[in-house]
């Protein structure tokens, strides 16, 4: 029988490494990302470097992620081939380079949304306004193509920011096809309804299917916002004490 070949679609962002504050004390950790200033900001635990080595030596591991192209740029973990980025706006192939009929499809829905997102960036900032809150709201771009609004405060300081996530669930609820809303820690994203990482994924798995024939794939990440590109794959797999599991398994 021939064993089909593997391929591992992973978040990386409090999948396989996060902030030094979210690390555990105590234990030797090691530099997976760095600021543009060189400085280490994402570190593995001893665990988390020991699953990726084992997940690389048997997987073709492509990351998907909420980074930009230059932010990914900064993970310095080894991966070659292809990557998701931008929540799925964008496919690097294994050279680095943009897909270029991806990018072209979402810069295309991009100009149709933009009135939509300028739109969901004002309405923001009033909310922030009126709560007298420090959040950073802005449009976030790469490649010339806008995204999404994105809505920050600093790490430790994320009480302003549950405040202006209610009152965003409770315009745009879930289940909205045209926009949805995902909170990461100090991150609170509106995105349109075609930007997702599960449209870039599963672009991704026809393309292997075609040239590689069967395949098995597998579907790794942390947050609800990953849910959807983890299940267009045939297996799944999610950290402890992730949002994923706490919802699958609340205490």
């Amino acid at each position: 029988m021939t064993v089909p070949k593997k391929f591992l679609f992973v978040d990386l962002d409090d999948t396989l490494f996060q902030s030094r504050r979210k690390c555990p004390d105590g234990v030797p950790l090691a530099p997976a990302a760095y600021l543009k200033d060189g400085t280490a900001h994402s570190f593995l635990t001893p665990v988390q470097h020991g699953v990726l080595g084992f997940l690389q030596r048997e997987m073709v591991v492509i990351p998907v992620t909420a980074r930009s192209v230059d932010a990914y740029t900064r993970v310095r973990l080894g991966f070659v081939d292809r990557a998701v980025v931008n929540y799925g706006g964008v496919i690097l192939t294994s050279d680095g380079t943009p897909d270029v009929a991806w990018l072209e499809r979402n810069r295309n829905l991009a100009r149709t949304d933009a009135s939509c997102l300028e739109a969901i960036r004002a309405t923001i900032i009033d909310w922030v306004d009126s709560a007298g809150a420090e959040i950073r709201v802005r449009i976030i771009a790469d490649l010339s193509i806008p995204f999404y609004v994105c809505a920050k405060c600093e790490e430790g300081n994320e009480a302003s920011l549950d405040r202006i996530e209610a009152m965003a669930r409770a315009r745009w609820p879930a289940g909205s096809e045209s926009v949805r809303v995902h909170r990461n820690g100090s991150n609170l994203s509106v995105l349109p309804g075609w930007l997702d990482k599960r449209h870039a994924v599963a672009h991704l798995i026809q393309q292997l299917r075609h040239a590689h024939g069967e395949i098995a794939t597998f579907g790794m990440g942390d947050s609800l916002s990953d849910v959807g590109f983890m299940t267009e794959c045939d297996y799944a797999l999610i950290p402890r004490d992730s949002q994923i599991s706490r919802r699958l398994a609340p205490s």
